[in-house]
């Protein structure tokens, strides 16, 4: 008996060791001089926008364009703490050694675990600290059905 539980916890710790290789763990946070993006995410005037509604923000580097792979070179979240409407501030600080000079900024607004606003395309500036994007409610998805 003592070598099936011995053998079982071995199994099971093996397999949180793997599972734990294969998380994708956040990187060191960056510790240099940054520049900050600052802006309003526009949304449709009669979208009513609940306290744990999340908001994801994702800057890119876009100076080859959208032709070219664009790396991510900064990300935030936030939660809004409070029941409205759009206008949504928010704030982003991205590396200012990679502040690259066209950055596009991808944003997902999330309420109850569903995709609910985004940006239909991501938006790129070239000069200033300030972007104003607008957001549209997301498609529904259709759930596909496997039929025999």
């Amino acid at each position: 008996m003592q070598n099936r539980r011995t053998l079982l916890l071995s199994i099971v710790g093996f397999g949180l060791a793997i599972s734990g290789c294969a998380t994708n763990t956040p990187a060191p946070a960056y510790s240099g001089p940054t520049k900050t993006i600052r802006g309003y995410l526009q949304g449709p005037p009669y979208a009513r926008l609940t306290a744990s509604t999340v908001v994801f923000i994702t800057a890119y580097d876009a100076t080859n364009g959208a032709t070219g792979s664009m790396p991510k070179i900064g990300a935030t979240s936030f939660t809004l703490n409070r029941n409205g409407y759009f206008p949504v501030a928010y704030e982003i600080e991205i590396p200012a050694s990679h502040a690259a000079p066209r950055i596009s900024l991808a944003v997902e607004m999330r309420q109850y675990g569903r995709v609910t606003f985004t940006n239909d395309r991501q938006y790129s500036q070239t000069t200033g600290r300030n972007l104003d994007i607008p957001v549209r409610e997301a498609p529904p998805r259709v759930k596909s059905r496997n039929y025999l």
